[in-house]
């Protein structure tokens, strides 16, 4: 996924007999183009996309999926040249029917999940002061684990050597593999989601944006037929990636938010929470994520996220009734039936007496007191004076009022604020999913201190 190609080929509609010439490019930061000689958007008026357009290139067969019509343009002899911009390209076999693209299994890579399970079969002995090298492998055992009652998964490891070049070159490495076998076919769509939520958490285990490398699909439904037996095709997804950037490392273990080795024993119910945290938390999970993609430049947009996701995560799992609902019923039953108004102002005020929730401050002492650990303990002295500054803080950047400003925070002493709030819900999100807050101290210090 994160190599660039072209391919040149012949294109059509499923439902077309005519073949077009056209180039497929595929870039995962610029994203997808198609080019025709010709096009499948006759008329001048007519700005439909394209479902599927499949083709024959040089590559083997391949499906271009969710075509955006870019527009076409006339070159010389009137010769015509169509544009679309497909959203994902599967390389390996032509579907005709959206909802018929249903696969048992993916295979795929995840960027630094190698370096974040910290695992190795390679075994470099050196004797002689470096004139006798001795070089192991063993293979290293698959780790297990469900995601729901259709999706099982599991991590498997490899560590292919090669030898070339003059100087009998030896090269070994490895690398980590994360395959989902499910009970039942599943729609593609829905299976880039599973791979979604576990890029998510290797991206907040690891405190740096993770993205797939390579994704392949299989079914028995689909075989390359041959003489002698008929194997399942590899059916390679490509997509432009927005969380891709050339900028994003490698990281090390001492760099992770949380390493594998402290909490290898619970892995596999740790990851079947975080699907389950996702599944009423997802709000909360991107605007957190999204912070990793520029992770090194602060705005006060990335202000407001951090505080809308705590705010909708405490929402979601605490009780958000200030009062009993049934008191609180009561109260503006009383309230309204001691004024006298005309409607348009008895309705004005009805609407205004319909919130019965914590307010932003409450909120921030509810998961402080629950979720604290060290590090965010040192770096607040006054959990009430912290929770009103971030609670100051965001009704200005909200709003705009002048009559805040002076109570708001701003440059360093906002981004200082905003770290806080981050390691707040970052502790509040893992520790949801069974990991304890005394694996976090270290990493929320170096990557939030």
């Amino acid at each position: 996924m994160t190599s660039k190609f072209i391919h040149k080929g012949k294109w059509k509609l499923p439902t077309d007999e005519n073949w077009t010439n056209g180039t497929l490019e595929f870039d995962i930061e610029q994203g997808t183009s198609l080019e025709l000689f010709g096009t499948f958007n006759h008329s001048f008026l007519d700005r439909e996309n394209q479902k599927i357009i499949i083709g024959k290139t040089t590559n083997g067969d391949i499906t271009l999926i969710d075509c955006i019509y870019k527009g076409k343009k006339s070159i010389h002899n009137g010769v015509i040249i169509g544009k679309y911009e497909p959203l994902i390209i599967l390389e390996g076999h032509h579907f005709t029917d959206i909802s018929k693209i249903k696969f048992s299994q993916v295979i795929f890579r995840v960027f630094n999940l190698f370096q974040w399970l910290n695992l190795s079969g390679l075994d470099v002995r050196i004797k002689n002061q470096s004139k006798s090298y001795e070089i192991k492998y063993e293979e290293i055992q698959k780790i297990e684990f469900n995601l729901s009652n259709n999706c099982k998964g599991k991590i498997t490891f490899d560590g292919p050597i090669t030898t070339n070049g003059p100087y009998n070159a030896i090269e070994l490495q490895e690398e980590a593999y994360i395959t989902l076998d499910y009970s039942e076919q599943e729609y593609y769509k829905t299976i880039l989601g599973d791979i979604s939520k576990i890029v998510g958490f290797i991206t907040l285990a690891t405190f740096e944006q993770s993205y797939p490398k390579r994704i392949v699909f299989r079914d028995n439904e689909y075989k390359i037929e041959s003489k002698h037996s008929n194997v399942n095709k590899y059916i390679n997804c490509y997509y432009e990636h927005t969380s891709y950037n050339k900028k994003h490392k490698l990281r090390n273990p001492g760099q992770h938010l949380v390493g594998y080795q402290d909490i290898l024993s619970n892995f596999p119910l740790i990851i079947e929470k975080w699907f389950s945290l996702y599944n009423d938390s997802q709000e909360v999970i991107f605007l957190v994520l999204n912070y990793f993609k520029d992770k090194y430049k602060f705005t006060t947009d990335k202000f407001i996220d951090t505080v809308r996701a705590i705010e909708s995560y405490h929402r979601i799992h605490y009780n958000n009734d200030r009062i009993p609902k049934a008191e609180f019923d009561n109260l503006v039953s009383t309230i309204l039936g001691q004024v006298k108004l005309n409607n348009e102002d008895y309705t004005w005020l009805k609407q205004r007496l319909i919130v019965n929730e914590p307010n932003l401050k409450s909120r921030i002492e509810d998961l402080i007191q629950k979720h604290s650990n060290e590090f965010i303990m040192s770096k607040i002295s006054k959990i009430n004076v912290f929770a009103r500054q971030t609670t100051d803080s965001r009704n200005y950047y909200t709003h705009y009022d002048p009559k805040g400003k002076k109570k708001s925070l701003e440059g360093i002493e906002l981004s200082d604020l905003t770290q806080i709030n981050r390691a707040i819900i970052i502790t509040c999100l893992l520790n949801n999913v069974g990991i304890d807050s005394e694996y976090l101290n270290d990493g929320l210090q170096y990557n939030l201190g």
